[in-house]
C-alpha cells in the first residue's frame, strides 16, 4: 500500500458513511410520512443530515489528497519495519487501534494493530471497551508480526518476534504541561517517554543519559515528502540510528496506549 492508496481508502470509506447516513435518513422521512409518526421531524432529521455532509467533505478532502499525491517507487524497501529511521503515521478505523507506518516515499512499512479483534467490539461504547485487555502486533509491510504489545496491569509487555520479553513499558503520569511514560527495557535499562501538550504537542524519548533518541512531532515535515503527504500535519516518528529494537518497542508501546480509540 502507498500514502496514495490510503488516501483512495479513506475517500472510500467516508463516501460509504455519507451515503448510509443519507440512506436512514430517508428512511425515516418516508416512514414518518407514511406512518403518520408522530415526532419532531427536525430534530431526528439535523442530526443525520449533519452526519452526512461530514462523511461527504471528508470524502472530498482525501479524494483530492489522492489526485495530489504522487505515484510512489519504493526506495526504502530494503530496510525492515525496525531500521527505518524515519516514520509517518496515519490512522484507520479500528475498535481500539490501528496505526499505519509509512516511509519518506510514501510506501507502507507496517503497522500497529490489534491481533485479534471481535467484530461485536465495534459497537462497545469507550468506557466498556477500555476495561477489556488488549493485545497489539507490529507488523511488517507483508503482514508479518514482528512484535508483540501485551497489556499486562499497569503497562504494557513487549515481547519481540522470537517471543522473547523485551521490557515492561509502565502508563504515564501527569506534570503540570506534560505527561511522563517509564519503561523498562533489556538489561534493566530505563527510558522516559515525555509527552507535551503545549501548541505543536510531541513525545520524546531519553534515554538514561538524558539525550533524545526517539521523538514523534507534527508540523516538521520536511518539504520533500509533500509530494507524497497531503498533510502537513501528518506526525513524523523519528529515531536515532543507535536505538535499539527494545527503545523502539518502548515507543511503539507509548503510541499504541497515546492513540488507543483515536478513531473508534
Amino acid at each position: 500500500m502507498s500514502i496514495r492508496q490510503y488516501y483512495q481508502q479513506t475517500a472510500y470509506i467516508n463516501l460509504n458513511g455519507s451515503i448510509v447516513s443519507a440512506g436512514l435518513l430517508s428512511f425515516i422521512l418516508t416512514a414518518s410520512f407514511l406512518f403518520s409518526w408522530n415526532m419532531p421531524l427536525v430534530l431526528v432529521a439535523v442530526p443525520f443530515l449533519l452526519v452526512c455532509l461530514l462523511h461527504y467533505n471528508k470524502y472530498l478532502l482525501y479524494q483530492n489528497k489522492s489526485e495530489e499525491s504522487m505515484y510512489t517507487f519504493p526506495r526504502h524497501n530494503d530496510k525492515t519495519l525496525f531500521s527505518q529511521n524515519h516514520l509517518l503515521l496515519a490512522f484507520a478505523p479500528a475498535p481500539a487501534v490501528k496505526l499505519l507506518f509509512f516511509t519518506p516515499d510514501g510506501m507502507l512499512a507496517g503497522e500497529l494493530r490489534e491481533l485479534d479483534v471481535r467484530s461485536w467490539r465495534w459497537f462497545l461504547p469507550y468506557f466498556i471497551d477500555k476495561s477489556l485487555k488488549k493485545s497489539f502486533g507490529i507488523y511488517d509491510a507483508y503482514g508479518c508480526l514482528q512484535a508483540s504489545l501485551l497489556q499486562d496491569g499497569k503497562g504494557i509487555k513487549m515481547i519481540n518476534r522470537q517471543k522473547e520479553v523485551l521490557g515492561f513499558f509502565y502508563y504515564s503520569k501527569r506534570n503540570n504541561n506534560s505527561q511522563f511514560a517509564t519503561a523498562i527495557v533489556r538489561n534493566g535499562r530505563k527510558v522516559t517517554i515525555e509527552e507535551s501538550s503545549r501548541m505543536f504537542p510531541e513525545m520524546k524519548l531519553i534515554d538514561e543519559h538524558g539525550l533524545i533518541v526517539s521523538r514523534l512531532q507534527r508540523g516538521w515535515m520536511p518539504l520533500e515528502w509533500t509530494s507524497y503527504f497531503k498533510d502537513v500535519h501528518t506526525p513524523v516518528l523519528s529515531f536515532d540510528y543507535s536505538l535499539d529494537q527494545g527503545g523502539r518497542l518502548a515507543f511503539f508501546a507509548a503510541l499504541a496506549h497515546r492513540y488507543m480509540y483515536h478513531d473508534h
